[in-house]
């Protein structure tokens, strides 16, 4: 499934909605981000160049893949498994269905017609379905940064989430984004396919700023990079770009800064190298 307006049209949308929800504002005849975003998540106060930048790369790092065709073939895959239909919610996106578990960063699935995603051991791996034994860990689920819902929706404004209820005549009802926009968030996160340099210091502070969007300040991933001798690396997709081509997943708790992240041993990069999704490096 490929991005189906021009990408003019797509910035000028995604530019009005950032500036009527003030994650964008006005600044002096330009534009920046809000000083805070979420929680502890900042933008850029007066970069207008970075902001630009920013905003120019967003329409190339979406990598979509096909959903399932019909709500009805959706919900047969999640009456099929061995979950609770409950903790699943139905995302339309692009005319295509997408069955979204999030119950905290230690359980996340995402299922579309052929291909999944889901959360295991703090890495983020991709297969044709998610393994049916997958534990449901209890903790607690932190409040999702948002701006990804608003890059999905301005590629497609009729964007839609459903909840299952079984006492409901067609066993779902729409929801509002504010009450479930981490589901649509966390479906973004596995269309996002951007890979950010971590090789120089300007590379380090440029691209750290611009990764402040999107997580917790804390993670530090451009340093993280550094120092795995990386030269690029790809958080939304939980990969690192090393020299001589090789690239590697890495664990990471989205959830908690303080538990940094981690790159595996070889034995176990091995036995994960076919759970990854992985497209040409084109770096930023």
């Amino acid at each position: 499934m490929l991005q189906n307006i021009p990408q003019m049209d797509y910035e000028i949308r995604l530019v009005k909605q950032l500036l009527s929800i003030r994650f964008l504002r006005p600044f002096n005849g330009k534009l920046a981000t809000s000083r805070a975003i979420s929680d502890d998540t900042y933008g850029f106060v007066t970069e207008d160049s970075l902001c630009r930048e920013w905003l120019l790369s967003i329409y190339k790092s979406y990598s979509f893949y096909e959903g399932f065709e019909t709500m009805e073939d959706c919900l047969s895959y999640i009456y099929s498994t061995n979950y609770d239909n409950e903790l699943y919610r139905v995302i339309k996106f692009n005319d295509q269905y997408y069955a979204v578990v999030y119950e905290n960063s230690q359980h996340q699935q995402v299922i579309g017609k052929d291909i999944s995603y889901y959360a295991k051991n703090n890495l983020f791996l991709c297969s044709k379905r998610p393994p049916s034994n997958l534990m449901v860990r209890d903790r607690s689920k932190s409040s999702a940064i948002p701006l990804i819902y608003y890059e999905l929706k301005a590629f497609d404004p009729t964007i839609a989430i459903y909840k299952l209820i079984s006492n409901h005549h067609a066993g779902y009802i729409e929801v509002s984004f504010d009450e479930d926009i981490e589901y649509a968030v966390l479906l973004g996160v596995t269309f996002k396919d951007v890979w950010y340099r971590c090789d120089t210091p300007h590379a380090i502070a440029h691209n750290r700023a611009i990764l402040n969007l999107y997580f917790m300040k804390g993670h530090n991933l451009t340093l993280f990079g550094k120092y795995s001798k990386a030269i690029a690396i790809n958080p939304f997709q939980r990969l690192i770009y090393l020299q001589k081509g090789r690239i590697e997943p890495f664990q990471m708790d989205v959830e908690d800064f303080r538990n940094q992240q981690r790159l595996l041993p070889y034995r176990e990069v091995r036995r994960f190298q076919e759970f990854i999704r992985t497209r040409p490096v084109d770096l930023i």
